[in-house]
């Protein structure tokens, strides 16, 4: 469960970010105009890298929210 500071923290933290918006902006165009492109899978090197692509998808998602001001 997460306490109210942590959330607190956490807020503050997005807060300070600096959003780099043309780059987001430039990211969600391309996915309305193309969707999200296909990967093929290695699912050794996503057991291996899962904290880095699970920090990754944290950080895309927290932009994408900014941005859409969700």
């Amino acid at each position: 469960m997460i306490h109210a500071n942590d959330l607190q923290a956490r807020v503050q933290q997005l807060t300070e970010r600096t959003w780099d918006v043309p780059a987001i902006q430039a990211r969600h165009q391309k996915l309305l105009e193309s969707g999200i492109p296909r990967k093929a899978l290695d699912w050794h090197e996503i057991i291996t890298h899962k904290e880095h692509i699970l920090d990754r998808i944290q950080f895309r998602a927290e932009e994408y929210e900014y941005f859409s001001r969700n």
